[in-house]
């Protein structure tokens, strides 16, 4: 399907709208996607599938409703029930405590920045090909290969009966990630890419890390780690773990104004975290699957929302902006493009770091697993390490510490707990395969250190 498609859908149905005399906002949702799951060194699953979905909500007196269908693209009619049904809804629906905002675009927009035509066309056999080059051979009789590898193409689209004009935004992104597990001794090891271009893939990098992890498992000891502080350097997937949590508990405005986050608003301009701690919204940044207009045709621009460690403000939705009379921040996307500065060191992989000098015992964490907020308010997060953790003895060599669990403020290792950064950054994808498709990755650097973090609870054995 190409843009104009979605465009001149869009268009046709808030003529039906207006021929009902009705207030409504529009967005329809498409979606090209493809996902090869991998189980015991084979094929488990293979599939694609073409999704289109639309969203109709009308407007009132304080009221709205809303109604959405999944359907075919050339469906016209059943689009129409759709509308039919939102406006069905509204004299029904509760009455608000605000007047809910209808969007008015001012001009159509139409963001492609983000499409890559390879990666569209990266189909099943390609993408086996790419899993050979990284993977290939690694496995054994008790280590299996397993992991998924999720491509597609998003586009998104939106109309109000306030103007004729559009908002659209097309993409593609893909995530793979790898996991090596002995059967015998039931450790796990793993690589992961995230990828917005096909060009952004390196089969080489993930079978030099998958390679160096598998050496060091069948070749090292195993230990249990006693319960007490030491020296975490945290992986890109543990970082962006943290950062998505962030993402609510610091800057959502919706958390702040119910007091379901971090803090008040007479936070904003103080120092809540690190000096070294920089974390902008950047809509031009590819890797992120960067949104330049947001659902209301505003155009977003760059903005930092800790600076030096400052906190520097939080994020309104319209709806969030009209329920408590703030401004909103032109956020009205499916995911912020948040970018996390990187440091001064120049030490960027696992493999770096193990064989850097060092004068204390480092854990080398760079997965969390199974994390949750313990307590809101003071951003208390708990998980646990998996797949491919490394104890770094000060003496030297390398040991394989069992999972432990952390349980940490998110203000003390992006604050007073943060050691040192990376120097150089990379994409990581957190975007979630169940329902429609929405890439979402952060950038964020490749390794982050922090001092006396607490392992409460730590495994007698993989």
């Amino acid at each position: 399907m190409q843009n104009n498609d979605l465009r001149e859908l869009l268009t046709t149905l808030r003529a039906y709208a207006l021929s009902k005399g009705a207030r409504m906002y529009l967005q329809c949702h498409r979606e090209d996607s493809r996902f090869i799951r991998l189980a015991n060194s084979a094929v488990s699953l293979s599939t694609s599938e073409a999704l289109l979905r639309l969203t109709a909500t009308a407007h009132g007196d304080h009221r709205k409703a809303s109604a959405g269908i999944m359907c075919g693209v050339d469906d016209l009619p059943a689009m129409k029930r759709c509308l039919d049904q939102a406006i069905d809804m509204l004299p029904f629906a509760s009455e608000l405590s605000y007047q809910p905002t209808l969007a008015e675009i001012g001009e159509s927009t139409d963001s492609r920045g983000g499409y890559d035509p390879a990666l569209a066309d990266m189909y099943h056999a390609d993408i086996l090909a790419f899993v050979e080059a990284a993977a290939g051979g690694l496995d054994t009789d008790d280590l299996r290969l397993s992991g998924n590898f999720s491509s597609g193409v998003t586009e998104m689209a939106a109309i109000s009966t306030q103007t004729p004009h559009t908002v659209y935004w097309q993409g593609t992104d893909a995530q793979v990630t790898l996991v090596l597990s002995s059967l015998q001794h039931k450790w796990e090891i793993n690589a992961e890419q995230s990828a917005a271009a096909a060009a952004d893939f390196d089969a080489a990098a993930l079978r030099a890390r998958l390679a160096f992890l598998k050496e060091q498992y069948l070749t090292q000891q195993a230990i249990r780690l006693e319960p007490g502080k030491c020296r975490v350097v945290f992986g890109p997937a543990a970082t962006a773990e943290y950062l998505s949590m962030l993402g609510y508990l610091g800057l959502s405005g919706a958390a702040v104004m119910r007091g379901m986050g971090m803090y008040r608003k007479e936070d904003i301009g103080r120092q809540v975290m690190n000096s070294r701690f920089t974390l902008t919204d950047d809509p031009a940044q590819r890797l992120t699957f960067a949104w330049p207009y947001d659902l209301y045709g505003r155009r977003r621009e760059q903005r930092a929302w800790y600076d030096a460690g400052v906190l520097k403000g939080f994020s309104f939705d319209q709806d969030t902006a009209d329920e408590y009379n703030e401004k909103p921040t032109g956020d009205d996307v499916p995911n912020l493009s948040l970018v996390m500065s990187g440091g001064d060191q120049d030490i960027a992989a696992i493999q770096e770091l193990a064989q850097a000098p060092r004068d204390v015992d480092i854990l080398y964490a760079p997965y969390l697993h199974y994390t949750g907020v313990v307590n809101p308010s003071e951003g208390l997060i708990t998980g646990t390490t998996r797949f491919g953790a490394l104890w770094l003895p000060r003496e030297g060599g390398i040991r394989l510490p069992y999972n432990v669990r952390f349980t940490e403020k998110l203000s003390d290792i992006f604050g007073a707990k943060l050691r040192w950064l990376s120097r150089s950054t990379e994409a990581y994808n957190l975007s979630n395969t169940y329902g429609a498709r929405n890439p979402v990755a952060v950038v964020v650097p490749s390794l982050l250190c922090a001092d006396d973090v607490s392992v409460e609870l730590s495994n007698e054995s993989f």
